[in-house]
Protein backbone atom coordinates (compact mmCIF):
# COMPACT_ATOMS: atom_id res chain seq x y z
CA UNK A 1 0.00 0.00 0.00
CA UNK A 2 2.76 2.09 1.07
CA UNK A 3 4.76 1.46 -2.28
CA UNK A 4 1.58 2.33 -4.40
CA UNK A 5 0.87 5.30 -2.54
CA UNK A 6 4.22 6.74 -3.03
CA UNK A 7 3.72 6.12 -6.88
CA UNK A 8 0.26 8.09 -6.69
CA UNK A 9 1.68 10.82 -4.99
CA UNK A 10 4.68 11.39 -7.75
CA UNK A 11 2.18 11.22 -9.82
CA UNK A 12 -0.34 13.19 -8.50
CA UNK A 13 1.85 16.16 -7.94
CA UNK A 14 2.95 16.45 -11.50
CA UNK A 15 -0.33 15.82 -12.58
CA UNK A 16 -2.11 18.57 -10.15
CA UNK A 17 0.47 21.01 -11.55
CA UNK A 18 -0.52 20.48 -15.52
CA UNK A 19 -3.93 20.87 -14.29
CA UNK A 20 -2.80 24.46 -13.03
CA UNK A 21 -1.16 24.88 -16.26
CA UNK A 22 -4.32 24.27 -17.96
CA UNK A 23 -6.73 25.97 -15.94
CA UNK A 24 -4.38 28.97 -14.36
CA UNK A 25 -7.30 30.91 -12.73
CA UNK A 26 -10.82 30.51 -10.72
CA UNK A 27 -11.71 27.91 -8.02
CA UNK A 28 -10.44 24.77 -9.89
CA UNK A 29 -7.04 26.92 -10.25
CA UNK A 30 -7.11 27.27 -6.37
CA UNK A 31 -8.10 23.40 -5.89
CA UNK A 32 -5.36 22.13 -8.30
CA UNK A 33 -2.41 24.56 -6.92
CA UNK A 34 -3.93 23.03 -3.22
CA UNK A 35 -3.51 19.69 -3.91
CA UNK A 36 -0.60 19.53 -5.49
CA UNK A 37 1.08 21.95 -1.95
CA UNK A 38 -0.94 19.31 0.25
CA UNK A 39 0.66 16.14 -1.50
CA UNK A 40 3.92 17.31 -1.79
CA UNK A 41 3.61 18.30 2.29
CA UNK A 42 2.43 14.41 2.60
CA UNK A 43 5.93 12.98 1.05
CA UNK A 44 7.77 13.45 4.73
CA UNK A 45 5.02 11.20 6.59
CA UNK A 46 4.30 8.79 3.39
CA UNK A 47 8.54 7.92 3.46
CA UNK A 48 8.37 7.37 7.27
CA UNK A 49 5.92 4.79 6.51
CA UNK A 50 7.85 3.38 4.15
CA UNK A 51 10.57 3.35 6.47
CA UNK A 52 8.68 1.82 8.71
CA UNK A 53 7.50 -1.11 7.21
CA UNK A 54 10.82 -1.77 5.68
CA UNK A 55 9.11 -1.10 2.06
CA UNK A 56 10.79 -1.43 -1.26
CA UNK A 57 11.58 1.49 -3.08
CA UNK A 58 8.82 2.97 -5.71
CA UNK A 59 10.89 1.59 -8.35
CA UNK A 60 10.84 -2.07 -7.65
CA UNK A 61 7.34 -2.23 -8.79
CA UNK A 62 6.68 -3.69 -12.28
CA UNK A 63 3.84 -2.85 -14.14
CA UNK A 64 3.98 -6.31 -15.90
CA UNK A 65 3.39 -7.73 -12.31
CA UNK A 66 1.94 -5.08 -10.40
CA UNK A 67 -0.63 -3.84 -13.14
CA UNK A 68 -3.03 -2.37 -9.91
CA UNK A 69 -0.53 -0.27 -8.47
CA UNK A 70 -0.31 1.71 -11.73
CA UNK A 71 -4.17 2.06 -12.25
CA UNK A 72 -4.60 5.12 -10.28
CA UNK A 73 -1.54 7.12 -11.79
CA UNK A 74 -2.90 6.02 -15.18
CA UNK A 75 -6.40 7.60 -14.46
CA UNK A 76 -5.12 10.71 -12.71
CA UNK A 77 -2.21 10.90 -15.74
CA UNK A 78 -5.68 10.59 -18.23
CA UNK A 79 -7.82 13.03 -16.08
CA UNK A 80 -5.33 15.86 -15.92
CA UNK A 81 -5.17 15.74 -19.72
CA UNK A 82 -8.53 15.74 -20.63
CA UNK A 83 -10.98 16.32 -18.14
CA UNK A 84 -12.42 19.76 -18.32
CA UNK A 85 -11.75 21.51 -14.50
CA UNK A 86 -14.87 20.96 -13.11
CA UNK A 87 -14.92 17.39 -14.22
CA UNK A 88 -11.57 17.16 -12.82
CA UNK A 89 -12.67 18.71 -9.88
CA UNK A 90 -15.49 16.56 -8.92
CA UNK A 91 -13.43 13.45 -9.46
CA UNK A 92 -10.91 14.62 -7.38
CA UNK A 93 -13.52 15.05 -4.37
CA UNK A 94 -15.07 11.86 -4.79
CA UNK A 95 -11.51 10.35 -4.96
CA UNK A 96 -10.19 12.36 -1.90
CA UNK A 97 -13.30 11.50 0.32
CA UNK A 98 -13.72 7.71 -0.64
CA UNK A 99 -9.59 7.21 0.01
CA UNK A 100 -9.94 8.86 3.33
CA UNK A 101 -12.70 6.78 4.73
CA UNK A 102 -11.47 3.73 3.17
CA UNK A 103 -7.71 4.35 4.48
CA UNK A 104 -9.41 5.57 8.28
CA UNK A 105 -11.39 2.01 7.98
CA UNK A 106 -8.66 -0.23 7.02
CA UNK A 107 -6.73 1.46 10.38
CA UNK A 108 -9.41 0.76 12.42
CA UNK A 109 -9.89 -2.70 11.25
CA UNK A 110 -6.06 -3.56 12.10
CA UNK A 111 -7.02 -2.05 15.75
CA UNK A 112 -9.54 -4.48 16.17
CA UNK A 113 -7.64 -7.11 15.35
CA UNK A 114 -4.91 -6.60 17.38
CA UNK A 115 -2.44 -6.25 14.75
CA UNK A 116 1.14 -4.50 14.78
CA UNK A 117 0.96 -1.39 12.71
CA UNK A 118 3.89 1.29 13.04
CA UNK A 119 3.15 4.46 15.10
CA UNK A 120 4.00 6.19 11.75
CA UNK A 121 1.29 4.58 9.46
CA UNK A 122 -1.39 4.69 11.88
CA UNK A 123 -0.79 8.36 12.13
CA UNK A 124 -0.68 8.78 8.07
CA UNK A 125 -3.33 6.80 7.18
CA UNK A 126 -5.55 7.94 9.68
CA UNK A 127 -5.91 11.32 8.84
CA UNK A 128 -9.44 12.77 7.72
CA UNK A 129 -10.38 13.63 4.23
CA UNK A 130 -9.10 17.25 3.90
CA UNK A 131 -12.16 19.23 4.16
CA UNK A 132 -10.13 22.84 2.95
CA UNK A 133 -9.42 20.55 -0.27
CA UNK A 134 -13.01 19.01 -0.26
CA UNK A 135 -14.48 22.48 -0.09
CA UNK A 136 -12.70 24.01 -3.06
CA UNK A 137 -13.45 20.57 -5.34
CA UNK A 138 -17.10 21.72 -4.20
CA UNK A 139 -16.47 25.23 -4.93
CA UNK A 140 -14.83 24.75 -8.81
CA UNK A 141 -17.29 22.33 -9.37
CA UNK A 142 -20.16 25.27 -8.57
CA UNK A 143 -18.34 27.39 -10.69
CA UNK A 144 -18.13 25.25 -13.57
CA UNK A 145 -22.17 24.39 -13.32
CA UNK A 146 -22.41 28.50 -13.30
CA UNK A 147 -20.35 28.58 -16.47
CA UNK A 148 -21.61 26.13 -18.18
CA UNK A 149 -18.53 23.48 -18.01
CA UNK A 150 -20.15 20.79 -16.44
CA UNK A 151 -20.40 18.15 -19.33
CA UNK A 152 -21.92 14.17 -19.11
CA UNK A 153 -18.31 13.20 -18.88
CA UNK A 154 -18.07 14.75 -15.49
CA UNK A 155 -19.33 11.66 -13.70
CA UNK A 156 -17.45 9.46 -15.93
CA UNK A 157 -14.00 10.89 -14.89
CA UNK A 158 -15.08 10.35 -11.56
CA UNK A 159 -15.71 6.85 -12.33
CA UNK A 160 -12.36 6.37 -13.68
CA UNK A 161 -10.39 8.13 -11.18
CA UNK A 162 -12.41 5.69 -8.54
CA UNK A 163 -12.19 2.49 -10.87
CA UNK A 164 -8.38 3.42 -10.59
CA UNK A 165 -8.88 3.63 -6.63
CA UNK A 166 -10.86 0.59 -6.33
CA UNK A 167 -7.51 -1.04 -8.47
CA UNK A 168 -5.41 0.35 -6.01
CA UNK A 169 -6.91 -0.89 -2.93
CA UNK A 170 -6.59 -4.50 -4.49
CA UNK A 171 -2.67 -4.23 -4.95
CA UNK A 172 -3.13 -3.26 -1.16
CA UNK A 173 -4.55 -5.92 -0.14
CA UNK A 174 -1.79 -8.10 -1.39
CA UNK A 175 -1.36 -10.90 -4.20
CA UNK A 176 -4.61 -13.20 -4.44
CA UNK A 177 -3.86 -16.89 -3.40
CA UNK A 178 -3.51 -19.29 -6.32
CA UNK A 179 -6.20 -21.62 -6.25
CA UNK A 180 -4.93 -24.68 -4.90
CA UNK A 181 -4.15 -27.98 -7.34
CA UNK A 182 -7.23 -29.51 -6.64
CA UNK A 183 -9.32 -26.79 -7.26
CA UNK A 184 -7.69 -25.49 -10.33
CA UNK A 185 -8.54 -29.06 -12.43
CA UNK A 186 -11.52 -29.14 -13.81
CA UNK A 187 -13.94 -31.01 -12.36
CA UNK A 188 -13.81 -34.94 -15.02
CA UNK A 189 -10.34 -34.75 -13.03
CA UNK A 190 -11.39 -33.96 -9.31
CA UNK A 191 -11.24 -37.40 -7.68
Amino acid sequence: MVQADQLCLATETVAYAVLLARFPSGPAADLFAGLNSALRSLRPSLDRCAEALGSPPVSALDPSTAADAFAFPMAVSWMCLHAGPAAAALALRSDFAAYARESRELMRILAETGAEVPEAVRDHYSMPAPSELLDLAAAAVEDGVREGDVSDQAGSVAGVLLAGLDRFWRFAAGPEPAPSAVGACPRSLQG
